[in-house]
């Protein structure tokens, strides 16, 4: 990998992207040790096409997708005000501490904007404390907590 900034871009995904961004999911998913539903996910990703929102960084050098992140912007059906979802956020962890998230944030927060969207929503984990940390720089704050049970 080649440590340098300028080669690294921030643009709206392809479809021909689809195969790097399944490598990316694979390994979020790993991280949290969930199983990864892949042919779900391929079907998701392609609506998703159709409407927007999917943002990718790409080392021009290494012609390598680096990181994702998925936006959806519609009406909360509690206030009717439109909001921005962050859905899908994750950078290859070869590229982590380098900016790319913050990069790939900012462009999900001007996409937003863009879409009229007044606020942006993403759920966090709290053992990710970089993440975390990356998510209060930019503003956002802990609104509630969510808990989960297994029943497997």
């Amino acid at each position: 990998m080649v440590d340098n900034s300028t080669s690294i871009v921030i643009r709206e995904s392809t479809i021909e992207d689809l195969d790097e961004l399944e490598r990316l999911m694979k390994t979020l998913t790993d991280m949290f040790r969930q199983k990864f539903f892949k042919e779900q996910w391929r079907l998701d990703m392609k609506y998703k096409y159709d409407i927007g929102g999917i943002f990718v960084a790409e080392d021009t050098l290494e012609k390598k997708i680096i990181g994702m992140i998925l936006v959806d912007v519609g009406r909360d059906l509690r206030s009717g005000k439109r909001v921005g979802r962050i859905i899908n956020f994750i950078v290859d962890p070869a590229y982590r501490g380098k900016g790319v998230g913050s990069k790939l944030l900012e462009k999900a927060l001007d996409y937003s904007a863009e879409q009229k969207a007044v606020s942006v929503k993403i759920n966090a984990r709290r053992e990710l404390k970089n993440t975390v940390q990356l998510f209060k720089k930019f503003g956002f704050e802990e609104i509630y907590m969510v808990m989960e049970r297994d029943l497997s």
